[in-house]
């Protein structure tokens, strides 16, 4: 072969090489000009496990950290009095997207970028539409998509019948202003009376708030009941105590509170909602636009804390124990 020819073929080969390295990895982002920058607005502690599954899933996408993306964390804002001064503050970074977690936060969110043209990503938001956040799940339109819950406290209260056969009068301490706690407290009153169940919900503020409804609790109290409400899975220490030692059931929204010792859940998990809230922005960072992004839903999943049931004494029936997705036996 002729040294022109030879170079002719390596320079076909080199060619072939670099379309096979595009095709190989097209799931690689297209490298910014400059890091996009995520503010991250969260209500409370309850949140930082969604971010986690947020930046887990960012990383999977081919975003490095401090190379592709930088996250603007202050921290939990800590009550939804304080949301306002939280969003604003990170508005003032000019961020490139805005990941949020919790109902009140997201509709904050949602009044403070009105035409800033900052694209929003929340997870998760119990009910969007109901919340005024969004006008309709296929179409957002606007400048907001996430992922929302799917309808299922009416389940778990349900599921916590099956559970707990003995339970007659179920106590749910809400958020007044949260409309996730609300939306909460409309699906399970609708069937708490075929199921044989007195709902007792009463108002609760802060932690102060919480200790003295636990101490005021009736007698006659079989179980807890926690709404979607971030602001109340927040004190989920106080109701586990308290819970565990009057040994009566504790229901909680999320993997989370099972695993900080509450009964069980039917519901989601904080990080795979994360996850799932990053392949959205990952296709908003690529160009689409958020309004064109339908909302999407997380999946619930039955959570059991066989220890807590131990300590209560519960006897959890094998046909429950096989369609519990997660159990926590320790």
């Amino acid at each position: 072969m002729r040294n022109g020819d030879k170079l002719l073929s390596l320079g076909l080969l080199l060619a072939m090489l670099a379309v096979a390295a595009v095709i190989w990895r097209p799931w690689a982002p297209a490298r910014p000009a400059r890091p996009h920058l995520v503010a991250l607005v969260q209500l409370t502690a309850v949140d930082s496990q969604t971010v986690a599954g947020f930046k887990a899933g960012m990383a999977e996408a081919g975003y490095r950290e401090g190379a592709d993306i930088v996250y603007l964390d202050s921290g939990p804002a800590g009550s939804i009095e304080r949301l306002d001064a939280v969003i604003l503050d990170q508005l003032g970074k000019k961020p490139d997207l805005i990941l949020v977690s919790s109902t009140p936060a997201a509709r904050a969110v949602r009044r403070l970028t009105e035409g800033k043209g900052i694209p929003v990503v929340f997870a998760p938001v119990n009910d969007p539409v109901a919340a005024g956040i969004v006008g309709d799940l296929k179409h957002p339109g606007g400048q907001i998509t996430g992922v929302r819950l799917s309808t299922g406290d009416d389940l778990r209260l349900q599921w916590l019948r099956e559970i707990a056969p003995r339970t007659r009068r179920v106590y749910v301490p809400y958020t007044a202003e949260d409309r996730s706690a609300q939306a909460t407290l409309a699906q399970i009153a609708r069937v708490a009376p075929g199921l044989g169940l007195v709902l007792e919900p009463q108002p609760v503020r802060g932690e102060a708030g919480v200790k003295a409804a636990l101490a005021a609790l009736p007698a006659d109290v079989d179980a807890i009941f926690l709404p979607r409400d971030s602001s109340i899975e927040s004190h989920i220490d106080l109701f586990v105590a308290y819970a565990k030692a009057h040994r009566i059931a504790l229901s909680a929204p999320s993997l989370a509170q099972v695993e900080a010792g509450a009964l069980f859940s039917y519901g989601f998990v904080h990080r795979d909602i994360g996850h799932q809230a990053s392949h959205l922005a990952s296709q908003i960072f690529k160009g689409v636009k958020p309004g064109d992004l339908p909302v999407e839903m997380a999946e619930s999943v039955l959570s059991l804390n066989l220890a807590t049931a131990r300590r209560i004494g519960i006897i959890i029936p094998d046909a429950i124990l096989l369609q519990a997705e997660q159990v926590i036996r320790e």
